[in-house]
């Protein structure tokens, strides 16, 4: 699976918006408020449609939160129909789809649906009848990936090849569903004797992604704490728990994504990670990662994963600089500026927006007060009362006062001041 287009439509902030995709990654930047997250939830609509068909997948319906709202000053309404419709190509067919709501008590309709709806029903029965079809990785991980786990329903979930999307469009964690699989799968491993190929590339992915991790297995030991360990560079081994927020948060969704792949594709082996294609959604990519970490994760995912096609959101300069050309999406504007191969600078501020990102807020400050104290100055001249020297004076001071604690720019001012006076002849303030 693979989207080339989205349309939204009276959707969440939108009054219409097409977006295009890079068949491989795509990271979408923009200030706050402009649709970045609207535009994962419009996707999730859109490749939950390929859920429409499977029987124990949850697909993402138009909710009354994804509805746009208009204020007439004291009058709010809601806008409709709310849209959503994709282009894209799924197992090699070219699609385009689309779901809608009509009405704040209505059903999101799938009439327009039907053509991925019976693709999907029918490559279902043909999998139940026996025959090797390779499924596509479908999930979404919101920025509440890491706290927010989804309540277990107490159902029993079949050993089906569609386990792989339980949970998978839902923003909330799988965790509790991948360390039961991992468990039972290092159990099986020790009582057969044998290391199986889903740990293989479990482990390998997480190793690619994770920085300093050698290993992962589950403890089972039972005079130690039984939970997820990760072995790092050293030999220093920490239970999941210990991690850092950024390690448990890359850990848990790349491991996340390998598991789904193992489940989705088993005869693909060790291979499943590498030739799994699909769709993965990421709410804020950067999220808990320092900035090294933020340089290395589109490069690790690529390589990883490189049939899966990544959409994604960032404030990180960090992650823009390792796209390449095609990769990034500005919501907020037309023009989408220079970042191939630029400087984190360069893409702050001609990216981004960020108005000289080299000077701290604190500097620039300074900066401009500097340049209002100079411009009083001059304002001082031959011809000066004593009452305007006390107003100018005074406006220095209040001026120079927020930078106080920095003695050596506060004595630059006052320097400035003394010279000046001493220019024109002016008199201190105990001789006015």
């Amino acid at each position: 699976m693979k989207i080339h287009k989205l349309r939204l439509k009276n959707f969440r902030g939108f009054e219409e918006k097409i977006i295009n995709f890079h068949p491989h990654f795509n990271v979408i930047i923009g200030v706050n408020g402009t649709g970045k997250t609207a535009t994962l939830e419009g996707l999730c609509v859109a490749i939950g449609s390929f859920f429409l068909g499977i029987d124990y997948a949850e697909n993402r319906h138009i909710q009354n939160d994804d509805i746009r709202i208009v204020n007439y000053e004291d009058d709010m309404q809601e806008q409709f129909p709310v849209q959503v419709d994709c282009w894209g190509t799924v197992l090699d067919q070219n699609l385009n789809w689309q779901r809608e709501l009509t009405g704040h008590h209505n059903k999101t309709t799938f009439i327009k649906a039907k053509n991925i709806k019976e693709l999907s029903k029918n490559i279902q029965e043909k999998i139940r009848g026996g025959k090797d079809i390779e499924l596509p990785i479908i999930v979404y991980y919101a920025t509440e990936r890491l706290w927010k786990e989804r309540l277990d329903s107490g159902k029993t979930i079949l050993p089906s090849r569609f386990r792989g999307y339980y949970n998978g469009l839902r923003p909330t964690s799988c965790l509790k569903f991948f360390l039961k699989w991992f468990k039972e799968k290092e159990m099986a491993a020790i009582q057969h004797g044998k290391d199986y190929m889903a740990l293989k590339v479990v482990r390998k992915a997480v190793s690619c992604c994770v920085a300093d991790c050698v290993n992962i297995y589950y403890e089972l030991n039972p005079d130690k704490e039984q939970t997820l360990m990760m072995e790092l560079k050293g030999g220093k081994i920490l239970p999941f728990r210990l991690l850092s927020d950024g390690a448990r948060n890359m850990l848990a969704m790349v491991a996340d994504i390998a598991f789904r792949c193992t489940l989705l594709n088993p005869k693909l082996g060790e291979e499943a990670a590498i030739k799994t294609s699909g769709v993965v959604l990421i709410d804020e990519l950067d999220l808990h990662l320092h900035p090294s970490w933020q340089k290395q994760t589109v490069y690790n995912l690529k390589r990883t994963f490189p049939q899966i096609q990544f959409i994604t959101t960032t404030h990180s300069p960090f992650v823009i600089q390792e796209l390449d050309e095609g990769e990034l999406i500005r919501l907020d504007s037309e023009a989408v500026g220079e970042y191939v191969d630029q400087s984190i600078e360069d893409i702050a501020e001609n990216v981004q927006g960020v108005e000289n990102p080299q000077w701290s807020r604190k500097r620039q400050q300074m900066y401009e007060t500097a340049k209002q104290y100079y411009q009083t100055l001059q304002k001082m001249n031959g011809d000066i009362s004593h009452e305007e020297v006390r107003r100018l004076r005074a406006k220095l001071d209040e001026l120079s006062t927020p930078f106080a604690d920095n003695l050596a720019y506060h004595a630059f001012l006052e320097q400035e001041r003394l010279f000046k006076e001493a220019e024109l002849g002016i008199l201190s303030d105990s001789l006015l």
